[in-house]
């Protein structure tokens, strides 16, 4: 069941018309109203651009051999992107983003040792000058990402390097002591000041605690103010994700059919708590769209199995969670795909208009787009929302327009959010 290798013939000029005829199909359909149907093929290639996708998901699986892609249930941490990392010298990596096939390189220090006074320790130990085994991007928002490095001599110990991919340097490093090799979950807030990390427990499950030490922590001159923790054990079964509308000191969390807004800050106590969804199943994923108005939760069950008895996406309004959508995507789906990218789905649009969703049909993969409620906050919002639509977002920064201007394009959304009294759209 592999990838069709059809290639579209659409010209420039007749893509642009058609993703103008879905803009004009979507402002005349409902809340909830299914615009696009194809299949994933076609989505790949060309169908993306035209329902407003324009952003730099790769829907393609790298086909990692520790199977940490494709898995339907694990969170998406580096927002759809991946990318393949080669150690140049023991101080040089190579990052080559897969779907916009560029690479640059990228200068990272020696980490350091721990301290004297803990080198009676061996698993304190940790030299970069070894041959590096392991290496990935474990997570990335806007122009920061997190590089994970595994040692082959010392298993207990990840090295990790926090990259800006646009300047194209080391923002920073720190040090993470395990009792065991793995690798992890890392979040970056909204505003990419704080980072937050836990063991992945879909590639490794084991039955120790969750005592890891984070430590040789080091923010390089002029990287602005960066704070990196854990994630405290006992939420380590739980769906967690950010929020551009929280902000930086609070994060969404999915245990069961519940869903709570708890505080990053001390012992993380809950802010928010709503328990009465009425959601089909247990929650085992939650995405935030780009500006923090919607969020789709995957509920699944049974969460080990071939064939999902109850798969659905159910999508909800933020800051007052109550469900507007709930999607059906039941469907033969094998635990770790070779060929399809399935975390990166429930996907929403980066003008938040619609949203994608992948379905097995009869053992043919399709896509699915459905149409988001519309929120009014201002004229200049709609105006937002047609730009992101149909401007893809590596071409933004061509308009003639100012840079204030081009910032408020890119960046979060008011907090205030209204809907309409109607169904329709504007």
């Amino acid at each position: 069941m592999g990838i069709s290798c059809s290639h579209d013939t659409l010209t420039h000029s007749s893509r642009e018309a058609d993703q103008k005829d879905f803009y004009q199909q979507m402002c005349l359909g409902k809340r909830g109203q299914l615009l696009h149907v194809c299949s994933y093929s076609k989505w790949t290639h060309t169908r993306r651009i035209q329902c407003g996708f324009t952003d730099r998901a790769d829907y393609t699986t790298p086909r990692d051999s520790h199977h940490r892609y494709g898995i339907l249930v694990k969170p998406d941490t580096t927002n759809g992107r991946y990318f393949s990392v080669t150690w140049k010298s023991n101080t040089e990596v190579q990052l080559k983003e897969k779907s916009v096939l560029s690479s640059f390189s990228v200068k990272v220090p020696r980490i350091p040792s721990a301290g004297d006074h803990n080198r009676h320790h061996q698993w304190f130990h940790s030299r970069n000058n070894r041959r590096h085994r392991e290496c990935s991007i474990v997570a990335c928002y806007g122009n920061m990402a997190v590089m994970q490095v595994n040692s082959d001599r010392h298993f207990v110990t990840g090295k990790f390097y926090i990259l800006d991919l646009h300047k194209q340097i080391c923002l920073g490093y720190f040090l993470v002591l395990y009792h065991t090799r793995r690798w992890y979950e890392v979040y970056i807030s909204p505003s990419k000041i704080c980072i937050l990390l836990r063991p992945d427990h879909l590639t490794r499950i084991v039955v120790h605690p969750d005592i890891y030490v984070i430590q040789n922590v080091h923010v390089f001159e002029g990287a602005g103010l960066l704070r990196i923790s854990h994630i405290p054990s006992f939420l380590r079964a739980h769906s967690l994700a950010f929020n551009p509308i929280l902000g930086d000191g609070a994060m969404i969390l999915g245990l069961g059919r519940d869903i709570e807004v708890r505080s990053c800050h001390g012992d993380w106590p809950i802010l928010q708590q709503h328990s009465n969804l009425n959601l089909p199943a247990d929650i085992q994923q939650i995405r935030t769209s780009a500006h923090g108005n919607f969020l789709a939760v995957r509920c699944v069950h049974p969460v080990h199995s071939r064939e999902y008895l109850t798969n659905y996406v159910v999508v909800l309004s933020f800051p007052q969670i109550s469900v507007l959508m709930q999607l059906d995507a039941r469907g033969c789906y094998w635990p770790v795909s070779e060929v399809i990218n399935l975390q990166v789905f429930p996907r929403f649009s980066p003008s938040e208009a619609c949203v994608a969703v992948m379905r097995n049909c009869h053992y043919k993969r399709r896509v699915f787009v459905y149409k988001l409620p519309t929120l009014i906050n201002s004229l200049q919002e709609l105006c937002r929302r047609a730009v992101l639509h149909l401007v893809s977002l590596q071409d933004l920064n061509k308009l003639p327009l100012p840079i204030k201007l081009l910032e408020y394009i890119q960046g979060g959304a008011e907090p205030s959010i209204v809907y309409r009294s109607s169904d329709s759209l504007e």
